[in-house]
């Protein structure tokens, strides 16, 4: 296959919307919604080719079973985990994009609506690609990823009603924190934590480094530290809904109320997210969703 065909697939899908599986001698990416027995079959055909082995029936017809159970979902994704949740807030912020994408700005509208509802459109991939580090077990990269979504997020409601393109163009992103709290007055605690993971503060090491002794261990990949990281995609989502309701409020007559996506998905899984996170998003939201 040409490269160009190759790349079509790759392209075909986001990686948070796939799967790796494989072994110490392999890796293959799968859709993470695959039928489990799809699954199997691409595994034991791995496996086979990796032990030299051009067919794949005794590998497949031995570990059948055994490569079933490990794709079942209600293992690798059971109701209420940290997987699922991010895997909703995907589904959510792409219906979101979805929705900004199929709006129909009149002519004459302020520049700020053109370019905020662009910017909020490509926002899904800030999405996309934070949840990809958090589900590879990279919390505090997603917590930076995700600070550059809040700032993109707060630089597309503060441009909205700005006509001039060179005024809302020379308004720096990072410097739009404080009118974002306008209407989330907990942005700029959420901005400060997602500071700390960005730039490694002193005090995030504790979620890197544990001590034995004498000796220091620094993790690199953590699959049991996405619950904060899965907190502030929530938080950035609730504020994505919100921001798009604004974006179709002034093109409409009448402007569309913010769906509480954030406070539904706090409820249900408080389980599974950090004990704060009610606390924080009732300081998040006093004014917003």
């Amino acid at each position: 296959m040409s490269w160009d065909g190759v790349r079509k697939i790759i392209w075909a899908k986001n990686f948070d919307e796939m799967e790796i599986i494989g072994t110490l001698h392999f890796s293959v990416a799968v859709p993470i919604d695959a039928d489990p027995e799809f699954k199997a079959m691409v595994l034991a055909a791995g496996v086979a080719h990796s032990g030299g082995n051009s067919a794949i029936d005794y590998t497949y017809r031995r570990y059948r079973e055994e490569f079933l159970d490990r794709f079942d979902p209600t293992k690798t994704c059971p109701p209420g985990c940290i997987k699922e949740l991010l895997l909703k807030v995907r589904d959510r912020a792409v219906g979101i994009a979805k929705s900004l994408s199929e709006l129909s700005i009149p002519e004459g509208s302020p520049f700020g609506v053109l370019s905020g509802a662009n910017a909020l459109i490509r926002l899904q991939a800030t999405f996309h690609a934070a949840i990809q580090l958090s589900l590879n077990g990279l919390g505090i990269e997603a917590e930076a990823v995700i600070r550059q979504g809040l700032e993109q997020l707060a630089w597309c409601l503060r441009v909205l009603e700005i006509d001039d393109p060179d005024e809302s163009q020379s308004i720096a992103p990072n410097s739009c924190i404080s009118h974002l709290k306008k209407t989330f007055p907990g942005a700029g605690s959420v901005y400060g934590a997602l500071s700390d993971a960005a730039h490694l503060a002193p005090r995030t090491h504790g979620r890197i480094l544990t001590f034995e002794g004498d000796e220091v261990a620094i993790s690199i990949r953590n699959p049991n530290d996405s619950a904060s990281s899965a907190l502030f995609l929530v938080l950035l989502l609730d504020g994505y809904s919100y921001a798009s309701c604004k974006v179709a409020g002034t093109v409409m007559v009448k402007e569309e109320k913010a769906p509480e996506v954030g406070s539904e998905l706090i409820e249900l899984y408080q389980g599974v997210l950090p004990v704060y996170a009610k606390d924080w998003f009732t300081k998040w939201s006093a004014n917003g969703t």
